[in-house]
């Protein structure tokens, strides 16, 4: 699995000509995160499946044949791996604080969409929001920007 992840990342994630690497794997680790979330509570649902799709096109202003490659590529990955902490750690190194709030705010709009929150999609944000370093005050107040908005 490792050498799958490591040759992802060579083929999908090292620089090329003028695009910023460091966006893209920000971008990589964002959807993965929003996949893994989206499968927390054992069910496939269209509205979590959407939601991602605008979420991360509004973040970061990919093209729809960008967004697909990227979601893809991420499944596969999410799929394979053992753990989150390889994704928490490419947010750790690119965002800021701010950012990590708006991405705590985002899962919980993915984990709100099908409108209800199962207790094992809070527990991923809980989890997640930890290894962000994302304060206890602040994952509640994403909380609830995220229920005023669904």
């Amino acid at each position: 699995m490792l050498n799958k992840i490591k040759r992802f990342f060579e083929e999908n994630l090292l620089p090329v000509a003028g695009v910023d690497d460091d966006g893209r794997a920000i971008q990589f680790a964002t959807a993965a995160l929003m996949l893994e979330l989206a499968r927390a509570d054992f069910e496939q649902d269209e509205r979590e499946a959407t939601l991602i799709v605008e979420l991360l096109e509004k973040t970061f202003g990919m093209t729809q044949a960008d967004l697909q490659n990227l979601l893809a590529l991420a499944a596969s990955a999410s799929e394979e791996a053992n753990d989150v902490f390889q994704f928490t750690q490419l947010v750790n190194q690119h965002y800021g604080h701010d950012a990590k709030i708006q991405l705590v705010e985002n899962l919980w709009q993915v984990a709100l969409a099908d409108g209800r929150l199962d207790k094992y999609e809070e527990q991923f944000i809980r989890k997640i929001s930890g290894l962000l370093h994302v304060a206890h005050a602040d994952f509640i107040k994403a909380k609830l920007r995220a229920k005023d908005n669904t």
